[in-house]
């Protein structure tokens, strides 16, 4: 992560009962209002990040595609094709797939 030294140490008290009121810096840095969830990252040196929950519904639009709508088999394939990428490199390619599903068929396989 490439954070910057904190050039605020806000600080706050922990109840009895465990409970704190974020520091009115704290929230306007993370732009917090009334209502908003926040997670919590528990890091193994001790270390305690916070950071303000988002709904996925703000992704929504932000991918521009003027295409047909992707079928599951769509997504299927994209997702083997990424996995053979990943693992096989540049060299991998879809006639790979489509031989592999031919032969699953009862059709010609590999020779």
């Amino acid at each position: 992560m490439n954070a910057q030294p904190p050039t605020r140490l806000p600080e706050s008290k922990i109840t009895s009962r465990g409970q704190t009121t974020l520091p009115k810096a704290v929230r306007e840095a993370l732009d917090l209002k009334a209502g908003d969830l926040v997670r919590y990252f528990i890091y193994d040196d001790g270390e305690v990040r916070i950071a303000k929950v988002r709904p996925l519904s703000r992704l929504f639009g932000i991918l521009k595609y003027d295409g047909p709508p992707a079928t599951l088999d769509d997504i299927e394939r994209g997702i083997i094709e990424g996995a053979c990428r990943s693992a096989l490199g540049d060299d991998w390619s879809p006639e790979v797939l489509e031989e592999e599903d031919r032969a699953a068929a009862g059709g010609a396989g590999r020779k």
